[in-house]
């Protein structure tokens, strides 16, 4: 089971205002991805009219007007006060326009943050390496349409989806609508359409559509690096890799039953360029850390001492706390948002890793182009260096196990 230390804080605020428990997938506590410094990092609904279910508010039913706070005799001092036994705590909390706005103490849930990470990503690995259960897969195989590739791409994420989720029921994947099987539930493969015709991809197959996506990365890195990306075997190895794992993003990106519309006008070298900037920020982590290590080793920088001792209130820069707030503490709740079991069946979300991606690695990389990590090794200097290198040493960790969970291996350099 993963930690998570953002659930737990919901948890506790809905205990605080309804003596309930309640299920954290409930938007009445929202965690805000933007604007964090302004609008604090979670709000919630300040009228009794919102909280109209609970049994707290059923004094007050014809009152929509009154506050909750007031309410249950309670105050924004006792909010804070009571959130200093919490795994997380508020350091500021303010009522505007109908909401209250809560602000957490950042040092603590920093460290929080990062520990909690370095535990979750291992025992996702752990669980991934020991689920026996398979998802199966309902088509022909000699078949090599793009439907079918993007079924089978579904296929392996979904089972990696049930691991973690512990979902034990069998699953198939199919790209036919009527297809059933006894005792399993059926997830329905959407179509892959042509983006310009608008009908079903038929004409491509899906090895002519992988080196499509091979061919365009091959003019990217050919624009980047030179001509020697054509001849060079290592180059072409290195390229072919990319552009398969290009062909998976792009068919996952979609909802799995929606269709999915692919441009394959390879000329226009932009139909790859989410999964390759994802790939080229793992490759700048991996650069940054690896410079770092050289750097001991040729006694330029102290060897990183263990996360434990590190100050990690010294990752104030506001990008920082976005990335730490958004993607490290989030993970876990994106994970458990990828599968929801209700009486209708089971409904999986793979494509939320694929957006969750490509925003964190946008993050990654507006934060890399406005801060120098490897600054002097001044001695005032080196525990900001410290808490920088822990912090992108577990961003890293953390975009290697998603990729993993899209079966998309990474990359060490571009």
């Amino acid at each position: 089971m993963l930690e998570s230390a953002l659930e737990q804080f919901i948890e506790s605020i809905f205990f605080f205002l309804t003596a309930e428990r309640q299920d954290t997938r409930n938007l009445l506590v929202k965690k805000h991805n933007e604007n964090l410094e302004t609008h604090g990092d979670f709000s919630f609904p300040s009228s009794v009219k919102s909280w109209h279910k609970y049994a707290i508010c059923d004094q007050v039913k014809n009152k929509n007007d009154a506050l909750l706070l007031e309410v249950i005799s309670k105050s924004l001092t006792d909010l804070i006060e009571d959130s200093k036994t919490w795994n997380l705590r508020i350091i500021k909390a303010n009522e505007e326009n109908g909401r209250v706005y809560l602000f957490l103490e950042r040092p603590l849930a920093i460290r929080v943050g990062l520990l909690e990470s370095l535990r979750n990503n291992e025992i996702i690995l752990e669980i991934l390496r020991e689920w026996s259960l398979t998802v199966e897969v309902s088509c022909a195989e000699d078949s090599n349409d793009l439907t079918t590739l993007r079924a089978k791409y579904l296929c392996n994420v979904i089972r990696n989806l049930c691991a973690i989720n512990n979902v034990k029921h069998r699953i198939l994947v199919t790209t036919k609508s009527t297809r059933k099987q006894d005792g399993c539930h059926t997830v329905l493969c959407g179509t892959v359409l042509n983006s310009k015709s608008g009908v079903k991809e038929t004409n491509l197959t899906a090895d002519d559509y992988i080196r499509l996506r091979q061919d365009e990365m091959t003019l990217i890195a050919q624009h980047k690096y030179g001509v020697r990306v054509s001849t060079d075997t290592k180059w072409r190895e290195f390229v072919a890799h990319l552009g398969e794992s290009a062909a998976a993003f792009e068919l996952l990106q979609s909802k799995p039953s929606g269709a999915v519309k692919i441009n394959f006008d390879c000329a226009s070298v932009g139909s790859s360029k989410g999964a390759s900037f994802i790939l080229y920020n793992c490759a700048r982590l991996e650069t940054i850390i690896k410079t770092y290590n050289d750097r001991v080793s040729e006694g330029t920088y102290p060897p990183l001492p263990d996360i434990d001792v590190v100050d990690l209130s010294l990752l104030t820069q506001e990008d920082e706390w976005y990335l730490i707030f958004n993607y490290i503490l989030g993970l876990p709740s994106l994970l458990n948002s990828c599968v929801e079991e209700s009486t209708k069946g089971i409904e999986f979300r793979p494509h939320f890793i694929c957006n969750y991606l490509c925003s964190m690695v946008r993050v990654i990389s507006q934060y890399y182009r406005r801060v120098r990590i490897l600054v002097e090794p001044r001695k005032h200097l080196l525990p900001v260096i410290f808490a920088r290198i822990h912090m992108l040493k577990i961003l890293n960790e953390t975009l290697k196990t998603c990729l993993h969970i899209l079966n998309i291996k990474s990359v060490s350099q571009m």
